[in-house]
């Protein structure tokens, strides 16, 4: 019985170092370092690329503003944008001096690096980041709009207010400085809030706000001509009904 048992008993249980060869663990070293060098030997070229992409690109940005802004001043666009009145006046109020060959400059050299950082990222395939200076690249008008937009409101708003003071103090009416000032602010509200509708900031926000202004416009003058203009409406009425008994006699 005791043979049959010794018999039948299972061999000794190997380990798992008994099993598994040290050079496995050396080969899925080399394994995985060989297939990073590949990546990276792919990646290479394209990195190598897009970095003189982004140089080349740079150096061009920067030499094209710089010659927008020699350009400029050389057409003497300060000056001219210094004979716009209003404009001008209202820009030194605010404390501000605007050089505009250098501002028009600095926005040729950035719009053309943003392009250059799309190039270089559409070479490295960073879908993601191209999508964004894509979207960047398409606002960038949408900003230049909305900057024009509030320049030709300063301007028009400071003519409706010497017009309208000079035509009110001419025909010999009080509050023409009043008057004036509330057609002047008017223009600009309207303006900064069609330049904020360019920007697609606060669109349904700004609709209603413009909505609700036009109502009280339209109330308050309602008000206005129904308080004032109800002694002149009963002055019409009643020598309507003057004429009207007239001719029935």
């Amino acid at each position: 019985m005791l043979t049959t048992l010794l018999a039948q008993a299972p061999g000794p249980v190997l380990g798992v170092s008994d099993t598994v060869s040290p050079l496995s663990y050396s080969d899925a070293i080399f394994g995985s370092l060989l297939g990073l060098w590949s990546q990276f030997a792919i990646f290479l070229p394209n990195l190598i690329a897009a970095l003189i992409v982004f140089f080349v690109g740079w150096a061009i940005a920067v030499a094209a503003g710089r010659i927008v802004e020699k350009l400029l001043v050389v057409l003497r666009i300060n000056a001219a944008f210094e004979n716009i009145k209003g404009l001008n006046s209202a820009v030194q109020r605010a404390g501000l001096k605007i050089n505009v060959p250098l501002l028009l400059g600095e926005i040729v050299k950035w719009f053309l690096i943003i392009v250059t950082l799309l190039a270089a990222t559409d070479i490295l395939g960073l879908n993601e980041i191209s999508s964004f200076l894509t979207s960047v690249l398409l606002y960038i008008p949408n900003v230049v709009v909305a900057a024009l937009i509030l320049i030709i409101a300063v301007v028009l708003a400071n003519f409706v207010y010497r017009t309208v003071v000079a035509s009110i103090t001419a025909a010999g009416f009080g509050s023409a400085h009043m008057i004036a000032a509330v057609s002047k602010w008017a223009i600009i509200v309207f303006a900064i809030l069609a330049a904020l509708t360019q920007l697609n900031v606060a669109t349904t926000l700004i609709q209603t706000i413009v909505t609700a202004l036009f109502a009280m416009l339209a109330l308050a003058g309602g008000l206005a001509f129904g308080l004032g203009g109800r002694d002149l409406a009963a002055k019409w009425l009643k020598k309507m009904e003057v004429d009207l008994t007239g001719r029935i006699k």
